[in-house]
């Protein structure tokens, strides 16, 4: 604890009572003992050197104290901050090695194999958008691509028009081919030449790839070769043979081309 400091009254205990007056001969001369009483009572009334000195120490150890009350107020603050902060690196730490997983080297090349692999499905989809498969004037079915003539020729003259534009007479492999040609309403329900003939070998009809007919859609009571008709024609809702010199209107067929992603 902090001393006290409490200056000492003079003429105490401790402190023995100057004489009021002294004789004492200087020299030849003798001074009175009303001189010495003045100066006693003028010595007593002095303040005391030593009770000067215990007042100034006490002010001079006030603002130590006071200064060591602060220092030790903000070490302790100091303390108190770090532990919060250590408090909140030791929370953070396992978020930091979650996200340092999460940012490996395999995490991310796998992420950047995703995003590689998602950009080119969009580009792909993107491209069979822009992509024809078949060409302008040209219409796609089931792989192939198909165009109705818009003038009439005989059935030699419709071939060789179709292997000028790469194509062939149009072949029917199934009933939804059939279905697909016969709905076309550029026909206008006219007789349209197909691939079909036995010119080379009457009753043996023969498609212009060389392959033999194995599904027909003939009409009723077709074919039936009257007049030497050795070509085949789609009537209506079914085949028809006429004769090869007759003009009608024609269908080409050729494969269609292959588009990205199909």
């Amino acid at each position: 604890m902090a001393e006290m400091c409490v200056p000492k009254e003079p003429g105490g205990p401790d402190e023995a009572e100057p004489p009021l007056w002294e004789e004492r001969e200087i020299f030849q001369g003798q001074r009175s003992p009303e001189k010495d009483l003045g100066l006693s009572r003028i010595s007593r009334s002095l303040p005391d050197p030593s009770s000067a000195h215990s007042v100034t120490e006490c002010l001079t150890r006030a603002p130590l104290l006071l200064i060591l009350l602060l220092i030790s107020l903000g070490l302790f603050m100091l303390m108190l901050i770090t532990l919060i902060q250590v408090s909140r690196i030791q929370q953070s730490l396992p978020r930091e090695v979650d996200d340092q997983e999460s940012h490996s080297p395999v995490v991310v090349l796998q992420s950047d194999l995703e995003e590689i692999l998602h950009q080119l499905s969009k580009m792909n989809a993107t491209l069979t958008g822009l992509c024809r498969r078949c060409p302008w004037n040209w219409d796609f079915f089931q792989g192939s691509c198909y165009i109705f003539s818009k003038i009439q020729s005989t059935w030699d003259a419709s071939v060789s028009a179709c292997e000028d534009m790469r194509a062939q007479l149009v072949v029917i492999n199934n009933a939804e081919e059939q279905k697909f040609l016969k709905s076309w309403d550029i026909r206008n329900d006219k007789s349209t030449w197909i691939g079909l003939s036995d010119k080379h070998n009457e009753g043996s009809w023969q498609w212009v790839d060389n392959t033999h007919l194995h599904l027909s859609f003939w009409k009723e009571g077709e074919p039936n070769n009257q007049g030497e008709e050795d070509c085949a024609e789609l009537s209506g809702d079914g085949w028809n043979d006429n004769k090869c010199s007759e003009e009608h209107f024609w269908i080409c067929e050729k494969p269609s081309a292959l588009c990205p992603g199909l």
